[in-house]
């Protein structure tokens, strides 16, 4: 199954659904035909507040679930009946809670413990730290709001926790790499010219000496889009990169990867192998970074100082 943002096609299923489970959430009315409901639905498409799990082969929608950032809360949640026990719940319930500040308390209204039907969504919650708070009355009908206590989890910048400022930033008009936002701490242009940049980073992901970045100037959010003489030219920048890396290094290998996942703008990191990195027989993983593998500083800015010559790149 796929997990999604749910769109505008995506809304009469979510009506269906609410029309089907209505009994369940013992509404006094259909809720897919209820004119409040049906509103907050086209508003949490439009905002990427809802997701939905989609069948692959046959294109249903399992599921639904929508939450909301200001209150940091999940707001409707439901599986239809057929596709119940796949799984569909789980995986919608994890991806809403990645797009929640886990570092504040979150909520969800559901079921008492009272409610049988109320009881494989009150062990799903469980699952995912929710505790049972308070007991409450809502149109005449019994709920409770269950707590997911904040904690410490330290999270990247990747879309997986932060779409909205994502996607739009992989929009040209928004770019921090085409607006001249100012770059990260600790990183230096070695290379910058109108075709690419490419730039060095301190303290290095991977805790990994030498470790940069290539990225075009012209904004792409997706390497497919490139054009193909634009994507040519712009890997042999990388190849002639990545040659002049290993020698400076003394690298065993070079390990190339296109993510984009946190800086929207299209670039490929370099990451230097060695016989006694972090990683044996594994990928990098580019969140550990302390300690520094220079020396010093000062060993850092002659890397950066090798990489220009070798590059026959002269800054000023």
């Amino acid at each position: 199954m796929l997990i999604r943002w749910a769109n505008e096609n995506d809304l009469p299923a979510w009506y269906a659904l609410a029309t089907e489970v209505s009994p369940i959430f013992q509404h006094p009315a259909d809720m897919g035909t209820d004119p409040e409901f049906v509103a907050g639905c086209q508003r949490a498409v439009n905002e990427y507040k809802v997701l939905t799990a989609v069948d692959y082969m046959s294109g249903d929608n399992m599921g639904f679930i929508s939450f909301s950032r200001n209150r940091n809360s999940i707001s409707w949640f439901a599986v239809s009946e057929k596709h119940r026990g796949r799984g569909a719940g789980n995986r919608l319930l994890k991806t809403a809670l990645r797009q929640l500040d886990t570092n504040k308390d979150i909520t969800v209204n559901t079921f008492c413990a009272d409610c049988p039907q109320g009881t494989a969504a009150r062990a799903l919650y469980k699952k995912y730290g929710f505790t049972e708070e308070k007991p409450f009355t809502h149109d005449g009908l019994s709920r409770c709001e269950m707590k997911r206590p904040a904690s410490s989890e330290k999270r990247g910048g990747s879309f997986h926790y932060r779409y909205p400022d994502f996607i739009r930033k992989s929009q040209k008009e928004f770019c921090p790499a085409c607006n001249d936002e100012p770059m990260p701490d600790g990183q230096i242009d070695i290379v910058l010219t109108d075709k690419i940049c490419v730039g060095g980073e301190y303290p290095g992901q991977g805790r990994l000496f030498g470790k940069l970045y290539v990225m075009p100037m012209e904004h792409y959010f997706h390497f497919e889009d490139m054009p193909e003489t634009d994507a040519a030219a712009f890997i042999n920048e990388v190849q002639r990169v990545g040659r002049a890396l290993r020698k400076v290094t003394g690298a065993v290998k070079i390990n190339y990867e296109m993510h984009a996942n946190s800086g929207a703008h299209l670039h490929i990191h370099l990451f230097p192998r060695y016989l006694d990195d972090d990683f044996p027989s594994a990928p990098i993983d580019y969140r550990v970074s302390e300690p520094a593998p220079y020396e010093s500083y000062e060993e850092y800015l002659w890397f950066i100082e090798q990489m220009r010559k070798e590059l026959a790149y002269d800054p000023d």
